[in-house]
């Protein structure tokens, strides 16, 4: 597959949530270590917001729209405010657009939610924060034209990301008051990105 379509989002959002029955109390265990403990939970209210919004025949354009809208309505969490706003301006990218969009532009896609995100959360890259997952995945998929390539660079950029900023404490948010102990943690953002990165992948 090299294209993505309304229909393709609705089924990747369908996995996503399924994901979370599995994912929901590995990621709010992992959040608990230093934030409130509910960023499985959040996740999947959100997911299965997004999951339940019919977007099928739709334009890509207006699906987004139509889920970036869910979102916002789903959660006032602040990585759920970080994700609804990433996907109105993914929206804005495809509004002219005719036809499926490519998936060799995926990472055009990516660049701007990270943008959005980064001007939404006034934080920086190497924050680390889910906007360097993010930011990751965006370079590494960089030219690639399957979805399966895209997949697979996309579990390997999210597990490396983690790697990387193990030993670096986190910039922002709660995470930020307890800085030695960050260092030794992973960021619940980018656990939850390389989470669901690796179960909506299709099987290689």
């Amino acid at each position: 597959m090299t294209c993505l379509t309304s229909n393709d989002l609705w089924h990747l959002l369908q996995r996503a949530a399924n994901a979370m029955t599995i994912l929901e109390e590995p990621l709010n265990a992992a959040d608990r270590e230093l934030g409130d403990g509910d960023t499985g939970t959040m996740l999947t209210r959100l997911l299965r917001a997004l999951a339940g919004v019919d977007i099928r025949g739709t334009s890509l354009s207006e699906a987004l729209n139509t889920v970036a809208l869910a979102a916002s309505e789903s959660t006032g969490s602040s990585l759920g405010t970080l994700i609804s706003a990433a996907l109105f301006p993914v929206s804005q990218q495809t509004k002219f657009h005719t036809g499926p969009w490519p998936a060799s532009k995926t990472t055009i896609l990516l660049r701007s939610a990270r943008d959005a995100m980064l001007e939404l959360g006034k934080s920086r890259l190497s924050d680390k924060t889910i906007i360097d997952s993010v930011d990751a995945v965006a370079a590494s998929i960089d030219g690639l034209a399957s979805w399966d390539d895209i997949a697979a660079a996309t579990v390997e950029a999210a597990e490396a990301v983690l790697l990387r900023f193990r030993g670096r404490p986190c910039r922002v948010g709660r995470a930020r008051m307890w800085p030695e102990k960050s260092q030794s943690l992973d960021d619940p953002g980018m656990v939850a990105f390389e989470a669901l990165a690796r179960a909506i992948a299709p099987p290689r």
